[in-house]
């Protein structure tokens, strides 16, 4: 397996998930002082005296302009007596605003969340929303304590499959601890799958008494033992994957876009290939941007200014260079490079 696509499928495991410090700025500890998530009850949303029925969209501010329609609206399950039916969907609602917690404050981004909740279902699955935002919230705290304890599965000779087993199985007990089953595996299962799968491939690949003929027959079981649904998925990477390959060793040896547009062809069909000729273009043109605004961002974490002043003023450089789902990309592939820079490889 390529450097590249190892990157793709432990990626989850290296960075837990995705997890963050959960901060409340304004608070005499300081601004990255990390809090205990406040309990929500089941008849409240968490503000005093404001019922969760009253707490609608129009009582707390507008989204940040870069997060302005992008809000997942994908419809939050309930069963045929209003109950609340844990999916993807509602993970995902809570992810998008919770990402957004290194800019705002815990308790307005949580309010957000509520009132979103409270706009989207009715009793009694609203409260029981609530109530596994509590346990998401703490879970994500969780992670963080296991983040900052455990090695990072990723080191200069590439990755640590003992580190990331370790990750891996703290994870795993962090979701058995805070989730019930159920919620356990529509917020997880599918990528505790492709996580376990990741490592049982890195092992087998990394093991020095099995021959090549043994490791093809032994991934080869493990492919085959996923869901036909990841099967279908993963199949579908892997031919873009390989594709992708073929056009960067093409380019590298001199290639034309005429050249590449005819690979793909033949292998994607005429269409696919002038849209991959227009994402081309795309790329060139974001990945000048982002050029440009990593130098700007550099000359100004270089220049004698207040960490408040350079984060005001790489807020300004985001927005004039970048357009909504932009700027969170690029904030996205900030936040990798302050917390893996030996992965952190141009694009």
């Amino acid at each position: 397996m390529n450097h590249r696509s190892c990157l793709l499928l432990v990626a989850g495991i290296v960075t837990i998930a995705g997890a963050l410090t959960l901060t409340q700025r304004g608070t005499t500890e300081g601004p990255d002082t990390a809090i205990q998530a406040p309990k929500i009850s089941t008849d409240q949303a968490g503000t005093p005296g404001l019922p969760a029925h009253n707490l609608s969209q129009q009582n707390v501010p507008a989204l940040p302009p870069e997060l302005v329609g992008l809000e997942p609206k994908g419809a939050l399950s309930v069963d045929a007596n209003h109950h609340l039916v844990p999916d993807e969907n509602l993970r995902n609602l809570f992810d998008f605003h919770l990402a957004n917690l290194d800019r705002e404050p815990m308790d307005l981004v949580l309010n957000r969340i509520r009132a979103t909740l409270a706009n989207r279902l009715g009793e009694p699955a609203r409260s029981q929303a609530l109530a596994l935002l509590n346990d998401y919230v703490n879970y994500r705290l969780e992670l963080t304590r296991i983040d900052q304890n455990l090695p990072p599965g990723l080191d200069h000779d590439g990755f640590d499959l003992n580190a990331l087993a370790l990750r891996q199985k703290a994870l795993q007990a962090a979701r058995a601890e805070h989730f019930t089953p159920q919620t356990h595996a529509a917020f997880f299962g599918e990528d505790e799958q492709l996580d376990n799968y990741t490592l049982e491939r890195l092992a087998i690949e990394r093991d020095e008494v099995l021959t090549e003929q043994q490791k093809a027959q032994q991934l080869a079981q493990l492919e085959h033992a996923l869901p036909e649904s990841i099967q279908r998925t993963r199949t579908r990477a892997t031919i873009n994957s390989n594709l992708f390959e073929k056009t960067e060793a093409m380019r590298s040896n001199g290639a034309t876009d005429a050249d590449i547009f005819q690979l793909r062809a033949q292998n994607l069909g005429e269409t696919a290939a002038a849209n991959l000729a227009e994402l081309d273009l795309q790329q060139q043109a974001w990945q000048s941007r982002l050029d440009h605004y990593r130098q700007e961002k550099a000359r100004i974490t270089n220049a004698s200014l207040s960490p408040e002043d350079q984060q005001t003023a790489v807020s300004e450089l985001q927005q004039r260079l970048f357009e909504g789902p932009e700027r969170l990309r690029v904030r996205a592939l900030d936040a990798e490079a302050r917390r893996y820079p030996i992965a952190n490889h141009p694009e």
